[in-house]
């Protein structure tokens, strides 16, 4: 640290205390962070994207209904271009609807949206993922 005496400045030999204290902090955080990235490393195990799809709801609106669905990525791997499908078979006719997400990144959880024009409570009601590529 410098010490300014008039109009010179000097040296000191010791640091100020601030200064290792941010020193300190550094350093755990730089290895915290390589701890971290080695445990990230160790549990990653090659294996296919696993998803999990629930509905979150289903609301009116204006001449269709729209469908709110949450998309799981329960695996430690990516997935590119996740196409999602929803199929609602009923008595008179069958309809269908799909998305697909660009990115569903490992252990993670996007939202999507489908619309019907048939309620979709008023058959039965699939959602299904149809197919990925890997990043």
């Amino acid at each position: 640290m410098t010490k300014s005496v008039g109009s010179k400045h000097t040296e000191t030999a010791d640091p100020h205390w601030l200064e290792w204290l941010v020193g300190g902090v550094c350093t755990f955080l730089v290895v915290t962070l390589f701890v971290w990235l080695g445990w990230d490393i160790y549990r990653y195990e090659d294996q296919a994207a696993q998803f999990e799809i629930s509905v979150l709801s289903v609301q009116a609106e204006h001449d269709n209904y729209r469908v709110t669905f949450d998309i799981h990525n329960t695996s430690l791997s990516t997935a590119a271009e996740v196409h999602v499908r929803g199929d609602l078979v009923s008595p008179d006719s069958p309809e269908s609807s799909d998305v697909t997400f660009d990115y569903v990144a490992s252990e993670s959880h996007e939202t999507g949206i489908l619309f019907f024009k048939k309620d979709p409570d008023s058959g039965e009601f699939n959602l299904t993922v149809m197919g990925y590529t890997q990043p």
